[in-house]
């Protein structure tokens, strides 16, 4: 099996400004998949490492940057990944595409398979974009529901943080459309509910 893990980092999870509880709550179900993976698996995890003047954080706070603990991949996913005995690659991404000038691209063709398992976060942005770009070199894509999340951001906290209503989040709402509508609709992707469901 080929697994792909986006931006299960600390600075997704546990502290940082676009740190969530939902993503945090993730880890276990992720861990329990990897740690089953069959053997001769191969995980790749697509994580955050920017730079100050990259692109992305025009629009976004700055997170996960080069060297800091935001950057770190978390703990629990990578003892998984070494549990089950699987092939573990690293691509450090600059932007929500993790083949935007990476070797992810290298190391999907060189890929006994042309067939991935995605999990992580954020559903509307990073997954998304990567499974496009998955698709878009043919891969066939499966999207594990209980194992990828996104953040919210209420009109609360937008109004009491002084933004505009175009930064709410809902996440159910998102969730909810991109599962059952855009990934399977758009992007063609077989979207299943738990992992236990993979054969």
């Amino acid at each position: 099996m080929q697994v792909l893990v986006i931006d299960m980092l600390e600075g997704f999870t546990r502290f940082g400004p676009l740190a969530s509880a939902r993503v945090d709550a993730l880890i276990p179900q992720q861990a329990a998949f990897l740690s089953a993976l069959p053997h001769n698996s191969l995980v790749v995890f697509a994580c955050d490492e920017h730079s100050p003047d990259d692109f992305e954080l025009q629009r976004f706070p700055p997170h996960c940057l080069k060297g800091t603990p935001e950057a770190a991949i978390r703990a629990e996913l990578l003892e998984a990944v070494r549990e089950s005995n699987a092939e573990i690659e690293i691509v450090r991404k600059h932007t929500f595409s993790a083949f935007f000038r990476t070797n992810l691209e290298e190391i999907v063709d060189r890929a006994p398979a042309r067939s991935w398992v995605v999990i992580g976060c954020a559903t509307d942005c990073c997954v998304e974009a990567n499974v496009a770009e998955l698709v878009y070199r043919g891969c066939a894509v499966t999207v594990v529901r209980d194992c990828v999340d996104t953040w919210l951001t209420t009109s609360e906290m937008v109004s009491r943080a002084g933004l505009s209503p175009a930064h709410v989040h809902d996440a159910e709402a998102i969730n909810d459309h991109w599962f059952e509508r855009r990934l399977p609709a758009i992007w063609g992707c077989r979207v299943v509910a738990s992992w236990r469901e993979l054969s």
